[in-house]
């Protein structure tokens, strides 16, 4: 049992949906790729700050220590070396507070050996408070700034002169640092909306584009589908000549009957198929199963001719909450499917079987099965298998159908392929 695409295949594997889940892995990962680089945003800070320091040594500040301000710079350096290749993608975003406090400290470590001119380290309060600014929400920079408060003026206390100076300096600097880190986290929130809202009218153009190309494919699928029984009538009624035999006549009867009951059952295929995913429109009753099995089995009968085989497994006195004409529907598709497509003669299975929490409807056939990979590709609309024994290709909807009503009950709808032995087709029901 093999199968055809139908004539317009746009939708087969979906490729718009694939562009979109695409599009939805890269927004995705859009937050850890911005967290990775903060992350490394705040090793340059370090491992700058720490490589200008230790080029400047030579150049002493009145009064700094140069043996602690080179262990200092050397562990600014040494720092930002271990947060470049820190995974931060792999953490939360607030982890990366973390390199603050170190941050801090080197900066008051520094102030303290630093010599006398205490006001050039503002400079690196400033940094610290625009990588908050960047890396971190709104209101952060508040919550860090009694910490930037102590490091401030903890070295301040070393100071024997000018600590009313030091500290009128951190009065000013201190509120201005926060001031820039609220402000910049302002920005960035606001780039991050605008970039959400982006990427939402782009999802909803993508959603719209894959709309469209359903509807054309559709469209073009159905007119196919309309135009070949509509051109067999034309021809046959074009060539029957005005003396034509009695036998003539009925022939071409019999072709346009057919040819138009082909037209009715795809219109009202397409008409079901509208409406079979909506739960509202399926009426749930208790549904006794081996009733409604050996029920269905009677109707499935003249389809198969004797071939059907039924068998209830473990269902003796099981309900079910369904939609007995609709889920009757989909066994009928299923043993009709089996009765067009599958080769040769052998028996097919109609089986139940009672779940913990559900109920496995199964038509198993010996027919050959389908080629591999095509197991997904049988459910969308519109793609039949090959010429049954009949010379049948249906309509391509009906296991759409079944798939639909499945999924209206709550459950699900799928085969297991045997290449080369037969398929079983399953629906799996809720209870």
């Amino acid at each position: 049992m093999g199968l055809r695409p139908g004539p317009d295949a746009r939708t087969d594997g979906h490729p718009a949906a694939a562009g979109r889940g695409k599009a939805a892995s890269s927004a995705d990962d859009a937050p850890r790729h911005r967290q990775r680089l903060y992350g490394r945003l705040a090793a340059l800070f370090f491992a700058g700050s720490g490589a200008l320091g230790l080029i400047a040594l030579p150049l002493p500040a009145p009064g700094s220590n140069t043996a602690a301000m080179a262990t200092v710079f050397t562990a600014a350096v040494i720092t930002g070396v271990a947060v470049w290749f820190a995974p931060w993608e792999k953490w939360p975003r607030w982890v990366s507070l973390s390199v603050v406090p170190p941050a801090f400290a080197l900066i008051a470590v520094g102030n303290a050996f630093g010599g006398h001119d205490h006001l050039a380290y503002g400079v690196f309060f400033v940094v610290t408070f625009v990588w908050i600014g960047m890396a971190q929400p709104q209101r952060t920079s508040l919550l860090m700034a009694p910490l930037a408060a102590a490091a401030y003026i903890l070295p301040l206390l070393t100071m024997r002169d000018g600590f009313l100076n030091g500290l009128s300096s951190f009065a000013i600097t201190i509120p201005i640092c926060v001031l820039v880190g609220e402000g910049i986290a302002w920005g960035v929130g606001r780039h991050d909306q605008i970039e959400l809202a982006l990427h939402r009218e782009r999802d909803r153009a993508e959603q719209l584009r894959e709309l469209d190309e359903m509807k054309d494919a559709f469209l073009s699928a159905v007119s196919h589908e309309l135009r070949t029984p509509i051109t067999i009538c034309r021809g046959h009624l074009e060539v029957l000549e005005d003396g034509a035999s009695e036998l003539e006549v009925r022939a071409v009867k019999e072709t346009l009957v057919d040819e138009l009951a082909l037209m009715g059952r795809l219109v009202e295929d397409l008409a079901t198929l509208a409406q079979v995913d909506d739960q509202a429109l399926l009426r749930l009753e208790p549904v006794s199963v081996n009733c409604f099995l050996h029920g269905t089995a009677a109707k499935a009968e003249p389809i198969l001719g004797g071939r059907l085989r039924v068998e209830d497994r473990s269902t003796e006195g099981a309900t079910l909450q369904a939609d007995p004409q609709r889920l009757g529907q989909a066994l009928l598709n299923l043993v009709r499917n089996a009765a067009e497509h599958a080769a040769g003669d052998g028996p097919v299975h109609l089986r139940a079987t009672a779940e913990p929490t559900s109920l496995l409807f199964e038509v198993a056939d010996r027919g050959g099965g389908l080629p591999p990979g095509q197991e997904e590709k049988l459910f969308e609309p519109f793609t039949t298998g090959p010429p049954g024994p009949s010379g049948s290709t249906g309509t391509g909807l009906g296991l759409a159908i079944v798939r639909g009503i499945a999924r209206a009950h709550g459950g699900e709808a799928g085969v297991v392929n045997r290449p080369g032995l037969g398929a079983t087709f399953w629906i799996r029901i809720p209870r």
